[in-house]
């Protein structure tokens, strides 16, 4: 859990502006990648996590995380990337993208291979490469990285077919499922109100049924007994409501969950108020899973026991489907979109955050004031008396 001197120094200098590359997640300008055996400047000295499961015998796979993806309809890009992994040139393919009621790839949909129900172009994966050489033989070939036209549906549905491979292994006494996996889960990203992408609303929806089709999945399986989901939402785009716009939603979802204090249906799930960081969350796979701390921020942090101190009772989660029938998954943004023409959505955090609150915002809530963000976590300094000196800054214990 902890950065290269060279991301440190130069990711300011990409939040603010497009005057720099995205060298942080494996690949460089125009899309090489760091498989290629070229250095990773954006490479921690201590390695990342599957650096450290490699060493000590972990098995791990993963699923649209540090892998470029190849798409049948994208061009090669000659400009510097405002924010996030370049796109890079597709390969020849029989076609580019999937238009509504055109059959989707074998491998999604329901049933596999049916008429798309989505209104917008679904683009087509033609090859998918490994960022980094550790991953090399441990990732989906099937499996996407971002793209917000590309819904969690299909999603999930690869990572279903390969864990429900596990699972028949499992039963017929072979385990073959890695011990980690890392399944990323990007559409709340947004296309934010982009003409003929998904409405905002729909983005969310759709990466809520994905998670809950896939903790689904998981908690009715014979790996429920001894396996942990850790969720952690990328960019909470420092959205203000009434928690601190620092935060993040982070989940934590086993058999182990404390439970709630009454078994009503309408329950509140339990909370747990402690402090965290994303560096205990990396604390606690390390110690599930035995392995040692990559440096001194993870072996000082806390690992987040209390989230399994419950008696091992937690019952299997049920998706709802609700807006799957409702066909809020489904809809699309029809107008045009002159505020926000000159976004960039092809890529992760490519645009203006504050910008983009604005219209999400416009578009849930109307008219309705927008909060003005909240920042309470670590209180601005009082003002310094007339004449005399500012007092020291108080000191907050991170863990």
């Amino acid at each position: 859990a902890s950065v290269s001197d060279y991301v440190a120094k130069t990711w300011p200098i990409g939040y603010r502006s497009a005057e720099h590359t995205y060298d942080s997640e494996g690949t460089f300008l125009n899309g090489i990648s760091a498989d290629d055996e070229l250095p990773d400047a954006g490479e921690p000295t201590g390695g990342y996590l599957w650096k450290n499961f490699a060493m000590h015998g972990v098995t791990y796979r993963h699923y649209g995380e540090y892998i470029v993806t190849k798409w049948c309809n994208a061009a090669p890009e000659n400009k510097k990337p405002t924010w996030g992994p370049p796109k890079v040139a597709g390969v020849v393919c029989n076609r580019t993208v999937i238009k509504k009621a055109e059959p989707l790839e074998k491998n999604v949909g329901e049933p596999k291979g049916g008429p798309s129900p989505y209104p917008w172009e679904i683009p087509i994966i033609a090859k998918n490469i490994a960022a980094e050489s550790e991953l090399r033989g441990h990732f989906d070939p099937l499996y996407p990285d971002f793209e917000v036209a590309y819904p969690d549906q299909l999603r999930a549905d690869e990572f279903l077919n390969e864990f429900n491979q596990f699972v028949a292994a499992r039963n017929s006494g072979k385990d073959t499922m890695p011990q980690f996996i890392l399944l990323r889960l990007p559409d709340d990203h947004t296309a934010g109100l982009t003409k003929n992408q998904p409405r905002p609303a729909a983005s969310v929806a759709d990466n809520d049924l994905a998670i809950g089709r896939v903790i689904d999945a998981l908690s009715h399986s014979s790996y429920w007994d001894d396996t942990a989901v850790l969720i952690l939402e990328d960019d909470s785009q420092d959205g203000p409501d009434h928690v601190d716009s620092h935060r993040s939603l982070a989940l934590v979802i086993s058999k182990y969950s404390p439970l709630p204090q009454t078994q009503e249906s309408n329950a509140i799930p339990f909370v747990d108020h402690a402090f965290y960081t994303t560096i205990n969350m990396v604390r606690t796979i390390e110690s599930l899973l035995g392995v040692p701390p990559m440096n001194s921020n993870d072996g000082r942090a806390a690992v987040m026991a209390p989230l399994f101190s419950g008696p091992g009772t937690q019952p299997p989660f049920v998706a709802d489907y609700k807006n799957r029938d409702n066909g809020l998954i489904y809809e699309m943004n029809t107008k045009e979109w002159k505020e926000g023409a000159n976004l960039d959505f092809t890529h992760a955090d490519a645009v203006d955050t504050a910008l983009l609150n604005k219209f999400l915002w416009q578009d849930r809530m109307g008219d309705t004031p927008m909060p003005a963000p909240q920042h309470n976590v670590f209180p601005p300094e009082p003002a310094a008396s007339a004449g005399k000196s500012k007092r020291p800054a108080k000191q907050y214990d991170r863990d």
